[in-house]
């Protein structure tokens, strides 16, 4: 299948994968596309807190990639980034 950009219509590549916004649809790359770091529509409901003597389940959310239009619409405000892996899981490439 082919799948291209929604904003740039740049193809895919392996270089260049898609992602796919979870509010529209639309195939985003990493350069156009935005990962909201805690969407609640992801949660795991793996979390746990203290409510007075008692443990309750508390959802632990999740990231999410969005197009710009979305990002802007659904999560104006939120903590936000482009690419998908997060900064500081980003490698260094080795200077030559």
């Amino acid at each position: 299948m082919n799948v291209s950009c929604g904003v740039n219509s740049e193809a895919e590549t392996a270089a260049r994968p898609m992602f796919v916004c979870h509010h529209c649809g639309m195939p985003v790359c990493e350069e156009h596309g935005w990962v909201v770091t805690a969407d609640d529509a992801f949660d795991d409901g793996s979390g746990q807190r203290s409510r007075g003597t008692r443990e309750i389940s508390a959802p632990v959310s999740r990231a999410a990639m969005h197009c710009p239009r979305c990002a802007e619409e659904f999560h104006k405000g939120a903590d936000r980034r482009h690419g998908w892996a997060p900064p500081w899981a980003q490698q260094v490439g080795s200077q030559a």
